[in-house]
């Protein structure tokens, strides 16, 4: 199985005490990963997701994931993927080809006194066949 980041989650500019959402299906700021492996074969996918976002000097900014932030599409259309919670593990089937991708958003909540800088997490996406 061969898993490829092709765009890590961007929560762009984020401004003091404003949320910034991304949809699972912002085809610009979603994080899309490329999974290829045996046609027709199960999957379990599981995420290790950060609380925050970890900036400058010692500051956060908390994260979450909703249910329904994360989806897949066996075809690789970000419009027609089925959504899922990525603090669950789920099981995906690869169709014929064996190429699915993986698609997942979230919300960055910045604290009124929001230091500037870059922030950044880390999130770890664990797959492996279920044996079919």
């Amino acid at each position: 199985m061969r898993v490829q980041v092709q765009q890590g989650l961007s929560f762009g500019t984020l401004l003091s005490g404003v949320p910034q959402i991304v949809a699972s299906s912002d085809p610009l700021n979603a994080g899309i990963i490329d999974v290829r492996g045996q046609g027709r074969s199960d999957v379990l996918i599981s995420f290790l997701l950060p609380m925050q976002l970890d900036g400058p000097a010692g500051a956060g900014v908390p994260v979450t994931f909703p249910p329904g932030s994360a989806g897949y599409s066996p075809t690789g259309d970000i419009g027609a993927q089925v959504a899922f919670d990525p603090y669950a593990s789920e099981v995906l089937t690869l169709p014929r080809n064996g190429r699915g991708m993986v698609y997942l958003g979230g919300v960055a909540m910045p604290p009124a006194q929001l230091p500037s800088g870059a922030y950044a997490g880390t999130i770890t996406v664990t797959l492996s066949y279920l044996g079919n």
